[in-house]
């Protein structure tokens, strides 16, 4: 990141310029539903284009430093909306699960979590009515945020319970339709095939459309909570109601019939062609860090050798130049966490560095050489997917010592390379082309046009148009680190072309449960539990 500020000042501004364009939409998007159903509670009969005129009027008129309170108002209210309130452009706004995973190790860190979670959780129910006035009301931010702590004084325990009631709702019956139909349809996969086939595509049709409905519900409601006790200077008096001509009533009542069966065709085309497995594509399985559910010490050979037995397609790995230019097999930059010792690999010759021991789940193993590993997976004949670490204190040929010593074994191999760095991605597919290489995106805020073969995105803000984008570009992308089942899942129906996990096993028992011929009742109880998180995502 150093290296970006110093490097790419211009491309900092622009990050900043796009996160400031992603919270005015995000705005415009709250304010828009804001109006739209106070209009419809209020009988207000104002178009579509009027209330998205009103969010635009708004915003355009949201003064500078009311606009930075919305900023850090957003960011407390942010982790407890999402049950009710979500979008393309909040799943966005994400802290990368592997920050998380680090900060969760200490567990005075947890601890702490869990107090700013609760902390924060209360903040912001007491600021509950801080975008409502704003936006409905025209209050500044601060004098929003004012009136808000006092609305809901000695309310806080009643929005509480209205959340939870209306998030166990939706919970609740959503996970009732979803066992029974899981019910019907084992019933029906007794049946004749055709039979199970057509009721496995109603059933799906009928979870797909109650969870549009219940998630469209729930932001209804939620905005309700929020607008019943604003006074809304601008809306105490009802419009008329401008009847439209009969023509125009029939257009739109056609128009909105021909949405409703466009979207019922593409629905039970959709099921027709996922229930014949024809959307899912295996993807690679890659040991992260060459370990399986913490069977060694990371990037060792001894933890290599334990894992390339239960033949993964790549074991991923990371490597440091040492002091006197070789590569170590290193992911962190200091060695205290592992080997106890203060330093960093530039720091260290490569023979110091292979004679300290590093210690780690209850394993020991030396430290090995990037020549050495490699020689390993040789004998193992496991491929490897190595990333090139890099740091301010590397020498200026790092780059071509690596490709001059590295580049025929890779190809010969038919490993693979990574890298954070986009200047080594660009160097390698400059000086050695053949070589297959994947540029590292911590995450997603767009696309970015690149030469290289592949991107490896951190799986939170990883998303279909990403990949349906590098897949239009002939570019593969790899998801890490997914360990959780329900997130291998979800990057399955993201089509990915490779999945990077500490835990193998269970990445390989979900990829055998997907592709081994499951059931019409087992398929649907995958999209169900799919299709719940897509709509709290």
């Amino acid at each position: 990141m150093g290296w970006l500020f110093t490097q790419k000042p211009l491309a900092i501004i622009e990050l900043i310029g796009l996160l400031i364009i992603l919270f005015a939409l995000v705005f415009w998007q709250f304010a828009f539903l804001l109006y739209g159903i106070d209009n419809i509670a209020h009988q207000q009969n104002l178009s579509l284009w009027r209330v998205a005129g009103n969010a635009v009027h708004n915003m355009r008129q949201l003064r500078f430093g009311s606009f930075l309170f919305f900023l850090g108002y957003f960011i407390l209210v942010l982790p407890f909306s999402y049950a009710y309130f979500s979008s393309p452009l909040l799943a966005k706004v994400s802290i990368p699960v592997f920050i998380i995973d680090d900060l969760q190790q200490s567990p005075w860190l947890s601890a702490l979590i869990a107090i700013l979670t609760v902390t924060i959780f209360y903040i912001g129910v007491r600021l509950i009515q801080v975008l409502p006035l704003m936006i409905l009301d025209n209050q500044t931010g601060f004098a929003a945020a004012k009136n808000s702590w006092l609305m809901t004084r000695r309310r806080s325990w009643q929005y509480f319970w209205r959340l939870l009631v209306l998030g166990a709702i939706s919970l609740v019956t959503t996970a009732l339709l979803s066992y029974g139909l899981y019910v019907i349809q084992t019933f029906l996969d007794d049946q004749s095939r055709s039979v199970a086939f057509v009721g496995a595509v109603l059933n799906m049709g009928i979870l797909t459309i109650w969870q549009r409905l219940i998630a469209s519900f729930s932001v209804v409601v939620f905005m309700l909570m929020l607008t019943s006790v604003v006074q809304r200077n601008n809306h105490q008096k009802k419009l008329p109601n401008n009847n439209l001509p009969h023509r125009r009533k029939l257009a739109r009542r056609f128009l909105a019939s021909g949405l409703v069966v466009g979207f019922l065709v593409a629905i039970i085309a959709f099921n027709v062609v996922y229930l014949q497995g024809s959307l899912l594509t295996k993807p690679l399985t890659i040991s992260h860090r060459g370990v399986d559910n913490q069977n060694g010490v990371q990037n060792t050979i001894p933890a290599l050798n334990r894992t390339s037995k239960e033949k993964p397609d790549y074991v991923e790995m990371d490597i440091h130049e040492t002091k006197d230019h070789q590569f170590v097999v290193m992911h962190d930059e200091n060695l205290e966490k592992l080997a106890n010792v203060d330093a960093a690999p530039y720091q260290l010759t490569l023979k110091q560095l292979k004679h300290l021991e590093v210690h780690e789940n209850g394993w020991t193993a030396h430290i090995a050489s990037f020549n050495d590993y490699l020689s390993a997976a040789e004998r193992d004949h496991q491929k490897l997917l190595v990333e090139i670490k890099t740091t301010n204190h590397d020498s200026a040929n790092m780059l071509r010592l690596f490709i001059a010593r590295y580049e025929t074994r890779l190809l010969r191999d038919h490993d693979r390379i990574h890298s954070l760095n986009y200047n080594v991605i660009s160097g390698l597919k400059r000086r050695a082309p053949k070589l297959f290489v994947s540029y590292i995106l911590p995450y997603n805020f767009s696309f970015p046009e690149t030469k290289a073969n592949a991107y490896t995105m951190e799986e939170t803000t990883l998303n279909e148009q990403f990949v349906n984008q590098a897949h239009r570009h002939h570019q593969q992308v790899y998801a890490w680190t997914v360990d959780d089942q329900d997130d291998m899942v979800r990057m399955l129906f993201l089509n990915v072309d490779g999945i990077i996990t500490d835990d193998l096993g269970e990445l390989k028992a979900t990829i055998n449960e997907n592709f081994d011929h499951p059931s019409y009742a087992q398929r649907l109880l995958i999209y169900s539990n799919e299709l719940q998180d897509e709509t709290t995502n």
